[in-house]
């Protein structure tokens, strides 16, 4: 639901004005999920649009629940029965993020990355995307969360966001609309791997979104390793628009960077990276998020807490913002990069 289909609603039942306004508050303000919640319209109408109309553009199937009860992971089917995964999770009481999914599957095919291993399907529509926001908020509504909102959307769920910036990006403009979900700006985020054309378009069209970029290594040889992409955007590819991407917005990059065992979280890796961050302009204007791998079906593995701890510490001790990232749903593989369309938990 989205107010593009709205609007076809008051167009094809020929209804008042007033009627999307209403349309409007109750599922973007009161998260309802069917329209026989409508208890302000005229009963027959109210039955007709409901025998005609479902609210969400997917199906949810099933929802996963970790042990913890911080997390929850829904198993999504589209129009056209293709299956995708969106997840919910607290990192800490009373605040709840939207990871959500762009597109079936991914073309990038980072080797630590469990959607990699599955390719490139199709891309979400605008409407596919931002329903998985809406999903999420009517489960809040109707679950006993411990919040009456949800805090954050993070476009970090399945595929690459910005190798499909059209329905992305209109789905941005939905989030953000005062009469649509109304969500801030600066409470979105943007993951990509490297689509530096992408991340320019963005920081034009939506400056006061978070970017996070993907780096994962600070040498080109070892990341193209492991990301295909830097073949084609390489590190120093990277360093000119992240600076140009700063003097632009005056925004804060937050860096990704998964540790795996004996791959990439050596102390001499962090101090690649650290090098790496510190020759941007304004390397103040970065933060690092150290994700512990998540395993999956490859070869990868996660790095060891001490290894970690080390490579935060280094990174620390240059003056860079820093910190290791909580893993939330690894039990229902629901966490950072274990997303791939499984049946079962």
């Amino acid at each position: 639901m989205n107010r593009e289909r709205i609007q076809t609603i008051v167009d094809e039942y020929k209804l008042p004005k007033f009627r999307a306004k209403q349309l409007k508050e109750a599922f973007f303000e009161h998260h309802y999920s069917s329209f026989d919640q409508l208890t302000n319209f005229p009963k027959d109408l109210r039955n007709k649009l409901t025998e005609e109309n479902q609210v969400l553009c997917l199906t949810v199937n099933k929802v996963f629940a970790s042990s913890d009860q911080v997390t929850y992971k829904a198993l999504l089917e589209l129009h056209d029965g293709l299956k995708i995964e969106s997840v919910l999770m607290s990192p800490k009481p009373g605040l709840w993020t939207a990871c959500i999914s762009s597109q079936v599957g991914c073309a990038m095919k980072c080797s630590f990355c469990a959607t990699g291993t599955m390719g490139l399907t199709r891309n979400l529509t605008s409407e596919e995307i931002s329903d998985q926001v809406l999903f999420w908020r009517q489960f809040i509504a109707k679950n006993d969360i411990d919040t009456d909102r949800l805090n954050n959307v993070v476009y970090m769920g399945m595929g690459e966001p910005l190798h499909n910036t059209k329905e992305v990006f209109s789905s941005i403009e939905e989030l953000t609309a005062e009469d649509s979900f109304k969500i801030g700006s600066r409470h979105i985020s943007v993951s990509t791997s490297g689509l530096l054309k992408g991340v320019k378009e963005m920081a034009e069209k939506f400056p006061q979104v978070n970017l996070a970029l993907s780096l994962h290594a600070a040498k080109d040889e070892l990341r193209s390793s492991i990301m295909p992409i830097n073949k084609a955007f390489d590190l120093e590819k990277i360093r000119t628009c992240l600076d140009e991407y700063i003097d632009s917005t005056h925004r804060k990059v937050f860096i990704e960077y998964v540790l795996l065992e004996g791959e990439n979280n050596e102390l001499s890796h962090a101090v690649e990276l650290s090098k790496f961050l510190k020759s941007l302009k304004r390397p103040e204007l970065t933060h690092t998020n150290l994700i512990v791998y998540n395993e999956t079906d490859s070869e990868h593995k996660g790095s060891t807490k001490q290894k970690a701890d080390q490579f935060r510490n280094h990174l620390k001790s240059k003056g860079l913002s820093v910190t290791i990232r909580k893993n939330l749903g690894r039990d229902i593989d629901g966490a950072c990069g274990q997303l791939a369309v499984k049946e079962e938990n």
